[in-house]
């Protein structure tokens, strides 16, 4: 990474609308696990790596990370806040307190610190809980709802079109953009199309229901259980089926055009992040005693580099009917 960052002349170019800036005002500090006395604090971490180097990239910066700092999860699936936790920051007194952000803008990388701002979006950000947390005002959520520097930062930043939001608010959104992930970035990959040719096929269509089946129920137990009151109906039904659905469906024909990330990823012979979208969910629906067989089948065929053609849908998902 130092490397490309010197290549880069030590600067981000940024193109909007066919325009490009560069900017060069940025410092960079080397972080040495095995030198950790000499690392200074660090009030504020931005983690965009992809998921599954999460815990790697965050491992040199445990001991600048203390119960002052804050650390922000802008990724796309979840799990993460648990994994880092678990290996890294077990210590509740001096843990950081977490947010997790959801990123609507359109954005494409052309080379190493050059990137494209194609489609105009929103950032939503809000306090998280790992799952010892769950269930009760602790302190780190307490020093959450303080004001925050980072976020501040972030909702005053022009074109970033930040909003802070409650625990309560974010993570239903949390939840349906990783339903949403979970069908429209595996099945666009294992049929190998763009976002907008996905329910082109109406074998397609009904596979995703059956997906969105299983996701349903994982994510509206798994919400239930990680609020401190009763959660309403009206609350439960941003799970439904149908909101599901058509949340899906708007996500695709609105990104038509777009090659999904884990497409991207499959096409560039790159890890996927697979684990952590659809292997999240099998992983709560085999807590809370929910068949996830279809997403777990799915987890398989990403892993496997599989693609399928319309006819295999009914043989390899037994679920699925045929015509």
């Amino acid at each position: 990474q130092v490397n490309q960052w010197d290549e880069a002349g030590r600067s981000i170019t940024l193109t909007t609308n066919g325009h490009s800036h560069i900017e060069s005002s940025f410092q960079y500090e080397k972080t040495f696990e095995s030198d950790p006395g000499n690392a200074s604090q660090m009030h504020n971490l931005i983690l965009a790596t992809k998921t599954y180097a999460t815990a790697k990239a965050l491992r040199p910066l445990r001991t600048p990370l203390n119960a002052d700092s804050t650390i922000l999860f802008l990724q796309n699936g979840m799990g993460t806040v648990d994994e880092v936790t678990s290996s890294l920051l077990t210590t509740p007194s001096v843990r950081p307190h977490y947010y997790t952000g959801i990123v609507t803008h359109g954005v494409y990388t052309k080379r190493a610190f050059s990137v494209v701002h194609a489609g105009h979006g929103s950032i939503r950000v809000g306090a998280a809980r790992p799952s010892d947390e769950r269930g009760s005002l602790t302190p780190s959520l307490a020093r959450a709802a303080s004001p925050n520097y980072l976020l501040q930062c972030l909702c005053k930043a022009p074109g970033l079109s930040t909003s802070e939001e409650s625990e309560e608010a974010i993570l239903p959104i949390q939840l349906q953009k990783l339903a949403m992930n979970a069908v429209i970035n595996p099945l666009t990959t294992i049929f190998d199309c763009f976002n907008g040719q996905l329910f082109d096929n109406p074998r397609r269509l009904a596979l995703s229901r059956l997906f969105l089946s299983e996701i349903s129920s994982v994510i509206s137990t798994f919400f239930a259980s990680s609020m401190r009151e009763k959660s309403d109906g009206e609350a439960m039904s941003k799970f439904s089926i149908p909101i599901l659905e058509q949340i899906v469906l708007e996500a695709a024909n609105q990104t038509a055009e777009n090659i999904s990330s884990m497409r991207q990823d499959m096409l560039n012979g790159r890890r996927t992040e697979i684990d952590h979208i659809n292997g999240y969910i099998v992983e709560q629906g085999a807590q809370f005693g929910v068949d996830c067989s279809m997403n777990q089948m799915m987890v398989q065929l990403i892993n496997e580099k599989r693609k399928l053609a319309d006819a295999e849908i009914p043989e390899i998902f037994s679920g699925a009917k045929r015509d």
